[in-house]
């Protein structure tokens, strides 16, 4: 918004009359205002060159020209320097009041029939001078928020560490409108600050240049940790890098700290003309290095902890491969030595039951069905470990299976309904779901006190696989990190997971449990190997049973 100053027009005739009438007393009235200021308030040169650019004395040969315009584009700069310079705004008003003090002597003079009037517009003068300084005040400490701001939204908005780098230091080198930045991190592993973004620098700063601590401008402010500046790069040939000197004519940089003892790097912006930063300046870009400092400490926190759990998914996954390979080797073990040493054991009793005398007939069926029994335990061993039925019959029968198993070994009705459209998986997809199945399976029987249990699976329309296994059991309520039966819901939930799914339980005290699985699927490949049918795997079963028991 163009600046203006808020004037009637008969108000500002008045005010270049005046102007026009004081002209040859303007050295006088601005020393008489210089001394009274010194006496009250001692100001530095910047301020008082500021200050003296508010009076009607300067903007003398704009008014005559009507220029308000350019004298109130005058006050917005000046009144943001004097803002800079951490200036109180009663300073300024009381300056205003000083001067017009000054005047008023010399106006009551030149205007001895008309003096009310013009003390009056004198006031009004200085009362619209300040509301302009006032603006520019507020428009400074307006955008001194804007960027304190924007650094938390690219915190809250930058997707990593890199994309928060950059965000951050575009902000800060449009703040004060520099032309050129750079942003530095410390590298623990090689002791020195790298390059981490930049800005205004095209393809001549590499991605690899670093500075080790306490060497050049950047590695001062690094170790010093307190704001640091260079006014005139032309000046000091020593401390900078040629393509930083090729770049920027002037230099500010600040520390990054994490804490008051740790430096985490250096913001540092350049611009194109010589520019040494003002007290407020100097101030908001610490207030920005230190609100950027907070930020890449959590993002990088956020960056470690995303990486350590892609690891800890990553080994997860590894362990549960791992795990079912040991189970299937386990199991192998069993069916080639455990159970072939017991198909042995059961031969050798047929030969001595055709030995002995008929007493010790009855002892030896005794061990006939001691193992059998055996024998039949070590299947439902080695199928749970690793399940025949699911290699050969495919994932649907091996559900089927289980919940057979289930009604018979603890009484609970299950039905299963799975969608024509499913087919065979991956193994790891078949193994996974399985898994989940005799889990949640598992916990019905030992826990659920459940009379059913439903299975449905079926094909969404994105084609990813979707499974829930609900029960009409006492349920359980759902507690933040409880690790009650946390853990077999930890397994289930690490298998889907690392297949991309998603896997969600809903319980309540009384309500039952609902498992829901969606497990991202390609289409049923033709060149999957055919299922076995049930039957001709009971088929198989039965004559190798038989045929064991012929032996």
């Amino acid at each position: 918004m163009s600046p203006f100053l808020p004037l009637k027009e008969s108000s500002r005739g008045l005010i270049v009359e005046l102007a026009r009438a004081l002209k040859p007393s303007f050295p006088e009235i601005t020393a008489a205002w210089r001394n009274r200021m010194f006496e009250e308030f001692q100001f530095d040169g910047r301020v008082m060159t500021a200050l003296e650019r508010l009076n009607l004395g300067t903007g003398f040969a704009l008014f005559c020209q009507g220029e308000f315009g350019s004298f109130a584009e005058n006050l917005r700069y000046f009144g943001t320097r004097l803002a800079k310079l951490q200036v109180e705004s009663t300073a300024v008003a009381r300056s205003l009041e000083l001067y017009q003090l000054c005047c008023e002597p010399y106006a009551g003079k030149a205007f001895a029939d008309r003096r009310s009037e013009v003390v009056a517009a004198l006031e009004m003068f200085s009362s619209a001078t300040f509301v302009a300084v006032s603006v520019a005040y507020f428009e400074a400490q307006r955008r001194a928020s804007a960027a304190l701001l924007s650094v938390l939204d690219a915190e809250l908005s930058a997707p990593d560490l890199p994309a928060l780098l950059k965000r951050v230091l575009e902000i800060t080198a449009a703040t004060f409108g520099a032309q050129l930045g750079v942003l530095l991190l410390r590298d623990p592993e090689a002791e020195s600050l790298k390059v981490k973004a930049a800005v205004g620098f095209g393809a001549d700063l590499d991605e690899d240049f670093g500075i080790r601590p306490g060497e050049g401008f950047s590695g001062r402010v690094a170790i010093t940790g307190e704001p640091d500046i260079f006014s005139d790069t032309d000046k000091n040939e020593e401390e900078l890098n040629p393509i930083v000197r090729r770049h920027a004519r002037s230099l500010w940089a600040v520390p990054l700290k994490k804490s008051a003892e740790e430096i985490i790097g250096v913001l540092e912006i350049g611009f194109a003309v010589p520019y040494t930063w003002l007290p407020t300046e100097r101030e908001l870009m610490r207030a920005i290095a230190d609100r950027s400092a907070l930020a890449i400490d959590r993002a990088q926190m956020n960056d470690a902890l995303r990486e350590r759990e892609t690891r800890i998914a990553e080994l997860s996954g590894h362990l549960l491969r791992v795990q079912e390979e040991e189970r299937k080797r386990i199991s192998r073990e069993l069916h080639d030595e455990t159970g072939q040493g017991l198909m042995v054991i059961r031969l050798y009793l047929g030969m001595l039951e055709s030995c002995l005398p008929k007493a010790a007939g009855s002892k030896i069926k005794e061990t006939f069905a001691v193992v059998d029994r055996t024998i039949e335990g070590l299947r439902r061993m080695i199928g749970k470990l690793s399940p025949l039925v699911l290699q050969e019959l495919g994932l649907i029968s091996a559900i089927r299976k289980e919940a057979k198993d289930l009604g018979k070994n603890a009484g609970v009705k299950t039905h299963v309904l799975v969608s024509d459209d499913v087919g065979r998986l991956s193994p790891e997809t078949e193994t996974a779901i399985y898994r989940v199945v005799q889990e949640a399976l598992h916990n019905v029987a030992k826990h659920a006190q459940a009379k059913t249990v439903n299975i449905q699976m079926d094909r969404g329309e994105d084609g990813s696989v979707h499974l829930a296994v609900e029960d009409d059991g006492i349920g359980f309520v759902q507690r933040s990190h409880s690790r009650v039966q946390s853990f077999g819901l930890a397994g289930m939930r690490e298998r889907v997971v690392g297949l991309g799914g998603s896997f969600r339980v809903r319980s309540g005290k009384g309500k039952g449990t609902r498992i829901d699985v969606q497990v991202p699927e390609a289409p049923p490949t033709a060149l999957a190997l055919p299922a076995m049918s049930e039957t001709q795997f009971n088929a198989r079963n039965a004559a190798v049973s038989s045929g064991s028991s012929a032996s």
